[in-house]
């Protein structure tokens, strides 16, 4: 691919990126959302991990802002993914969903108290691969009280 190209579409990726922060910023959270999806598009386009890896990432944090956890680990997953493929660093992705983990599993423990029990479980499952063993010892149990529950119910 030609470099001057490259650079071009580079250079609008990380437009977008900016402009999604600013609209953060102001509350616009659809609308970074919609520019996030655009940029993902573009690096999916070109198979260009390591873009792929950063709009994940950034589509992650904007779910937690929604304290959507669970799709926030989703895109959390890919973010990391895409750093494999793209044998770049994923030290920061590792840490976020270290940090997604146990905000997961905080969301699911009141989902629970409140009586959303699907839910709650849904917040268990999303978070087990990356929570610490003695936490997914913990959830793997609370998860087979909630089923005991909803089927005797």
């Amino acid at each position: 691919m030609d470099s001057t190209f490259f650079q071009e579409i580079a250079n609008e990726i990380k437009g977008l990126h900016n402009q999604a922060a600013r609209l953060i910023q102001e509350k616009k959270l659809s609308e970074a959302d919609a520019l996030y999806k655009r940029a993902l598009k573009t690096t999916s386009m070109l198979n260009y991990h390591d873009g792929m890896a950063v709009c994940f990432y950034n589509m992650a944090n904007l779910e937690i802002l929604r304290e959507n956890y669970v799709d926030a680990i989703t895109y959390a997953s890919l973010s990391k993914e895409m750093h494999e493929k793209a044998s770049t660093d994923s030290d920061r992705t590792d840490e976020l969903l270290k940090h997604l983990a146990k905000a997961a599993m905080s969301k699911g423990m009141r989902l629970e108290k409140e009586g959303a029990l699907q839910e709650a479980t849904e917040h268990y499952y999303a978070c087990m691969p990356f929570a610490e063993e003695k936490y997914r010892m913990a959830m793997i149990q609370e998860i087979k009280l909630i089923k005991k529950v909803m089927t005797n119910g």
